[in-house]
């Protein structure tokens, strides 16, 4: 465990949180530009090939969006305070985001309390938990905890429960800047669909049920897979706690040790907009995305091993989620669905830690 505290962390890459709002523009820009063009694609290209890679290229777009969107919300994208709010909700339409809720749940409840059950995404239900539900909702835990669930995971359980409609358990009391969210993305999406319908009625090589399926829903799923697959890689790993009471999670709960830096090529980061460089987030939400890469070289050089990081395969993820089903928060391992442990203890002393590697 580091002796460095969260004040000292950032500190240490205090030099890149000095925003820059031409390059902020200019990638927002392209993003922007990239996503119109691959929606035209969809919509005027006659080759149903060709209509296709487009409607992947504008899901990967909602998703870079989102990640512009997500900078934007902490106030770390550009300089401005508004131009910051008002990229957020532009940033946010494609991918159907409520600006204000986004608020509640990613930058006040999963900055503050990460990794604890409930309220963060991929939260892994207890054995007890487990049992505890219908058959039914057991099958779909197990798909959701697949690699073919992760799509619908993030759509059901974070986007459509949290991040959507401004439901009273969430919001609290009735504040109209939640509803005034919702209304705008109502009306992005009626008018965004009806452009779709209007076009696939007068254009002949298409249909509107098509230009809906092209430019809407498959971009939209494969925008929740790309968003849910990154954030399951961030913060869930064999190696990694997860916690069950806000004061565990307070006292225990090290961005080092529950943030997982996953090592992409180089091409990978910079077509990704850095949103794997995810370590030097947590430890400060004020460096912009163009900033994290050299912030996360720093955090590497001042914390060493001591840092959760792996580095991403195929393999090495269906792994991880092969063993990361159910989890004991009692006693900080993970389970599979019968309840057997498939990882070593976490929160351990070093001396533990030891005798366990050696017993095994």
């Amino acid at each position: 465990m580091s002796n460095l505290n969260t004040k000292q962390l950032r500190a240490a890459v205090a030099e890149y949180t000095k925003p820059s709002t031409g390059l902020a523009l200019a990638i927002f820009t392209v993003d922007m530009v990239i996503y119109a063009t691959a929606i035209a694609g969809v919509i005027f290209l006659e080759n149903i090939y060709a209509r296709i890679a487009c409607s992947l290229l504008a899901g990967l777009m909602i998703s870079l969006l989102f990640v512009v969107a997500h900078d934007a919300a902490h106030d770390s994208f550009t300089g401005s305070k508004t131009l910051n709010r008002v990229i957020a909700r532009i940033c946010y339409l494609p991918f159907l985001h409520n600006y204000n809720l986004w608020l509640i749940a990613h930058n006040r409840l999963h900055h503050q309390l990460t990794n604890l059950k409930g309220e963060n995404s991929w939260s892994p239900l207890s054995k007890q938990e487990y049992d505890a539900l219908p058959a039914w909702r057991q099958k779909l835990e197990r798909f959701y905890r697949s690699p073919a669930g992760i799509c619908f995971n993030y759509m059901v359980e974070r986007w459509w429960k949290n991040k959507f409609f401004p439901y009273k358990r969430i919001i609290g009391e009735n504040k109209s800047v939640y509803w005034m969210d919702f209304l705008l993305l109502l009306a992005y999406l009626a008018g965004y669909l009806g452009v779709l319908a209007y076009a696939g009625s007068v254009l002949i090589h298409t249909s509107a049920t098509e230009l809906v399926l092209l430019g809407f829903v498959v971009p939209f799923m494969y925008a929740s897979f790309m968003v849910g697959m990154s954030v399951y890689l961030q913060h869930t790993h064999e190696s990694i706690p997860w916690f069950a009471t806000e004061a565990e999670t307070k006292q225990m709960g090290r961005t080092e040790e529950t943030t997982m830096h996953v090592r992409f090529p180089q091409w990978y980061n910079l077509v990704s907009h850095n949103v794997m460089e995810h370590t030097a987030h947590h430890v400060d939400p004020r460096i912009p995305l163009y900033r994290l890469a050299e912030a996360q070289k720093t955090l590497i050089s001042v914390l060493g091993g001591e840092m959760s990081a792996i580095t991403f395969t195929i393999s090495g993820f269906l792994k991880t989620m092969s063993i990361c089903k159910l989890y004991d928060y009692e006693n900080h391992y993970w389970l599979d669905f019968d309840g057997h442990p498939t990882s070593r203890p976490l929160l351990i002393s070093e001396d533990e830690r030891i005798n366990y590697q050696h017993a095994a």
